[in-house]
């Protein structure tokens, strides 16, 4: 075969593998099997193999004449970027591990689900109808944080008339304009913009109602999206947390202790609220989502202006009437609904204990 036959090979078996609804994730190494994450587990794929031609052809839509291996290095050893391939669009990650190239391949669904299908209470929807203040949405990596955002933005660009920009790092879900002007910017060396703090303010002086952080991932970008949600608009932004005081708490952490008052204050009064997420094997074998969901009530500022993270759980464990959820109840719901089972449930919770107590597991 020739590097062409190769190259067209190789993209065949990579299009049919993120065919695949059980395939989340492919990874792929030079000179290794490919390997998938299937409903939420690792398997190695049999008979397969990378070449070095596979995988130089394929990238060179990203990295043009550069030899992979050297661009990924000029940028620090990783690289974000998003493409598509075939019928599909995708996110990679290429990153150097031991000297040897990795890609991690994610698909990305080219139809942007409803909030609904995705399990979201409507508490979610309400948080997006304020039309100023700071949503969250947090979780691990994998954790479905990405298309739940782009359910968000997707809602309020089919019911509101606004002006939406998004900052990503890579854009993943493509909008097109519906009842609002949409505008997305990529984050990074070969974007839009070279990061997010200063995405943010620029988006300030582009008249906009809404405005999505990809991620929050230093004091400037916290800072600057703060002070957005202060000045009348609505900004949603993303944190790797894994519960709504966790999320409350990197905040914070962000600051110097002599800033943190202030920025506790600035936090309570601009807080519309955060959805913590994570994915959970069914017995089916299928992944379904977990929630927590803080709503920022009169309560809830109260204790993070007075500095009382620990009691936001007591706060959420009884407020189902304001939307709130815990993430032990919303397991306990897939539980008593058959759709996970205890173990699963258990493993997944940030509280073991208390959710064993709540099941009645026997100590």
């Amino acid at each position: 075969m020739n590097d062409q036959e190769d190259t067209r090979s190789f993209l065949e078996v990579l299009t049919e593998l993120l065919a695949e609804e059980a395939i989340s994730d492919v990874h792929l190494q030079i000179d290794h099997p490919i390997w998938v994450r299937r409903s939420g587990e690792m398997q190695i794929v049999r008979n397969s193999c990378v070449s070095a031609v596979d995988l130089n052809n394929w990238l060179q839509s990203r990295y043009k004449d550069a030899s992979p291996v050297t661009r990924v290095l000029e940028l620090g050893g990783q690289d974000d970027f998003a493409l598509n391939l075939g019928n599909f669009r995708i996110r990679a990650h290429a990153w150097m591990s031991q000297g040897q190239l990795n890609v991690a391949v994610r698909r990305l669904s080219n139809d942007i689900p409803p909030m609904s299908s995705l399990g979201l209470p409507a508490s979610v929807q309400r948080l997006i109808e304020s039309p100023q203040g700071l949503v969250l949405v947090t979780g691990p990596t994998g954790s479905g944080k990405s298309t739940t955002l782009a359910s968000m933005i997707d809602w309020l660009n089919a019911n509101t008339q606004s002006h939406i920009i998004t900052l990503e790092d890579p854009i993943e879900y493509v909008h097109k304009d519906r009842a609002s002007r949409m505008r997305q910017r990529q984050i990074g060396e070969a974007g839009d913009c070279a990061d997010f703090a200063a995405g943010v303010i620029g988006a300030m002086r582009e008249d906009p109602d809404v405005i999505l952080i990809g991620e929050m991932r230093d004091v400037e970008t916290v800072e600057a999206a703060l002070n957005a949600a202060q000045t009348g608009h609505l900004v949603l932004a993303t944190l790797h947390t894994n519960s709504a005081t966790e999320t409350i708490n990197r905040i914070l952490a962000f600051f110097t202790e002599s800033d943190r008052e202030l920025a506790r204050s600035v936090l309570a009064s601009v807080l519309r609220g955060v959805v913590s997420q994570r994915l959970v094997r069914t017995k089916e074998g299928k992944r379904v989502l977990a929630l927590e969901i803080l709503m920022a009530t009169q309560a809830i500022r109260v204790h993070i202006t007075g500095g009382r993270n620990n009691l936001l759980i007591q706060e959420m464990s009884s407020g189902a009437i304001d939307g709130q959820l815990t993430l032990n109840q919303s397991l306990i719901k897939l539980f008593n609904e058959k759709i996970v089972d205890q173990e699963t449930a258990l493993m997944a919770s940030n509280d073991r204990p208390a959710l064993e107590r709540l099941l009645g597991v026997a100590a």
